[in-house]
């Protein structure tokens, strides 16, 4: 009878333990899924911004916004205030 009772035991606190994993691997997984969610939105843009590569007005676009160029002749004023 002992045994019996110590085997029930040892079930039942295996049970808790992979109960314990199953939700951990849930959690793991969600968090997997928004973040490949992410990454999908982001190689969305990354292929619409290639595919505008040969675009003048995306090159100009990315040349202000991300070098601070600007055009000959043209004024770029900065607001010191923000």
């Amino acid at each position: 009878m002992l045994v019996v009772l110590l085997l029930i035991g040892v079930v039942t606190f295996e049970t808790f333990n992979v109960y314990a994993q199953i939700d951990t691997a849930r959690a793991e997984e969600t968090r997997l899924s928004a973040q490949v969610e992410q990454l999908k939105r982001e190689n969305a843009s990354l292929a619409n911004d290639l595919a505008r590569a040969d675009d003048p007005e995306f090159i100009k676009e990315l040349a202000r916004e991300q070098l601070n160029m600007a055009e000959q002749g043209e004024r770029i004023f900065y607001d010191v205030n923000h």
